[in-house]
């Protein structure tokens, strides 16, 4: 063998024990039960000993290698599993979290239907404080007006173990949201002085249920004490106005409405009610003007442009009005109000079935709805189907007398606590004729002066007859009233058929007991 082979074998023998004798030590078996490591390696072949020695270097060097990598592949495994786990926990800890200060912020703001998509990611999430999660949907549903699913969603946190004081905090805001002022007004020092209470929701179902029973003055009263506390915040003022228009007092309300935009220049429902005021006093360019600044918010641009329309109509620009609603139809085609105000149009420009085609539908989806059905009458009248808009003109005048019944005995209620009977009057003329959501905060303010009292049962049992073809999630408030008109009319047979010696005090025995059960 050559010098050169020999020596270049020499230094391949050598790598080969350097690195066999690392890689044995970074393993830890330099020995085994006190026996030398063997060497292991393909059996030498004589004559190739270059080639085997490069083998061996070879797969020792491999082996190294390997050997070496091995602690920084888990290494690195680990870091990524930290990693994941990390942000596991951060959207277990911080999504909630995250939309459950959205849903409290939107709620103050009052953005409804913001509150809604945050409460829907909260429903579907399934790493959540359940009992908080009802608790924050049974106030929104309380904030739109929906008692039944209010109530729903707080006996679902109450089962989750959540304060029973919020919970009960919850329901006299509730009560006061919907006019129940006998169980709320007790109530609303205790609620003002409660750390805990939200001074500003407070004030705000109060002022509704206020409006709602036709005690102005008492509205007024909280709104200003709102503006005092919280005098940065555009509700108290947007309130105000609400409450100074019901009164006609429109200088006032336009005032009121404009302090709200002044706090807050994005506060575009006080700019759409300010129009409505300034159309009231007929200067509709100025309208137009505060019209315009809602148009860009996706909330409330369809109520802009169809507002403006109408302005434009009122000014006499038939064709600019008639093309903005043309286009606001064709993308909204379930906005009423725009349908309608573009149906008026077209009968009042002597394009009369052009209006009814437009106009029936209206009415189709809403029948009460007495503006559609005025120029629905006018059109046929065009046309000379006087007999058919005759009919038309007699409904119309049919619901405002009974809405002018309604609110007449409201007002007398207002000065005084008021019968039951009055209130299901009420409760039934709005059903009848008038808003679904009048009608039974009505027929839950004579629910609550007397719970025994069985036309009240029978009407909200018909109340739910009617609505649970809509939604069958009511099918468990239908069966309660069935219940409990079968329970009183019972109980009223067993009273007839027996003789008390003191019928007053039977009387008040079996209240009672009903109360306990």
């Amino acid at each position: 063998m050559s010098e050169e082979n020999s020596e270049i074998e020499q230094n391949a023998q050598n790598t080969k024990d350097v690195l066999t004798a690392q890689s044995t030590q970074d393993l830890g078996i330099g020995q085994l039960d006190g026996q030398p490591a063997q060497k292991t390696g393909s059996v030498s072949v004589p004559g190739d000993q270059n080639e085997q020695s490069f083998k061996e270097t070879g797969q020792d060097n491999m082996d190294s290698e390997e050997s070496l990598n091995t602690p920084r592949t888990f290494g690195k495994l680990v870091t990524i599993a930290t990693v994941v786990a990390l942000l596991i926990i951060c959207v277990v800890v911080y999504y909630p979290e995250y939309h459950i200060e959205n849903v409290q912020s939107a709620l103050r703001e009052h953005n409804l239907e913001l509150a809604k998509k945050h409460v829907d990611k909260l429903q579907a999430f399934p790493f959540t404080n359940k009992a908080e999660v009802h608790f924050l949907t049974a106030r929104l549903e309380r904030r739109r007006g929906d008692y039944d699913q209010m109530n729903t969603f707080l006996e679902k946190a109450q089962v989750e173990g959540y304060d029973q004081i919020m919970i009960q905090r919850e329901r006299i805001l509730a009560a006061a949201q919907a006019a129940n002022l006998e169980m709320a007004q007790p109530k609303l020092p205790e609620l003002l002085n409660d750390p805990r209470g939200d001074e500003r929701e407070i004030c705000e179902a109060y002022i509704i249920g206020y409006l709602q029973f036709q005690q102005h003055d008492a509205a007024l009263q909280l709104a200003d004490a709102w503006q005092n506390d919280f005098p940065e915040d555009a509700r108290p003022h947007f309130l105000e106005g609400v409450i100074q228009k019901s009164l006609f007092n429109h200088k006032q309300a336009e005032e009121a409405y404009r302090k709200a935009l002044e706090i807050d220049p994005e506060y575009y429902q006080a700019a759409l009610d300010i129009a409505d005021v300034l159309l009231t006093l007929k200067d509709t360019e100025r309208a137009i003007e505060y019209l315009k600044m809602a148009e860009n918010h996706p909330e409330f641009r369809v109520d802009s442009y169809t507002a403006q329309a109408h302005c434009l109509r009122m000014l006499g620009r038939d064709e600019q009005a008639e093309a903005i609603l043309r286009i606001v139809t064709k993308e909204y085609p379930d906005h009423l109000s725009a349908a309608l105000e573009l149906g008026r149009i077209l009968v009042e420009t002597n394009r009369p079935q052009k209006g009814i085609d437009i106009l029936e539908p209206i009415i189709e989806r809403d029948p009460r709805n007495t503006d559609a059905r005025h120029m629905l009458a006018m059109g046929l009248r065009s046309l000379g189907e006087l007999n058919e808009a005759q009919e038309h003109f007699d409904y119309v005048e049919e619901v405002k007398e009974n809405l002018a019944d309604a609110n007449q005995i409201a007002q007398r209620i207002s000065s005084g606590k008021g019968s039951i009977d009055e209130r299901l009057v009420i409760a039934d003329k709005f059903w009848t004729y008038g808003s679904e959501q009048e009608a039974m905060i009505w027929m839950r303010s004579a629910y609550q002066l007397d719970p025994l009292h069985l036309p009240t049962l029978e009407f909200m049992k018909r109340y739910y007859e009617v609505k649970v073809k809509d939604d069958p999630n009511l099918q468990q408030q239908l069966e309660r009233f069935k219940n409990e008109v079968e329970k009183v009319k019972a109980r009223q047979s067993e009273q007839g058929s027996a003789k008390p010696t003191n019928p007053s005090n039977e009387s008040a025995k079996t209240i009672s007991d009903e109360a306990a059960s």
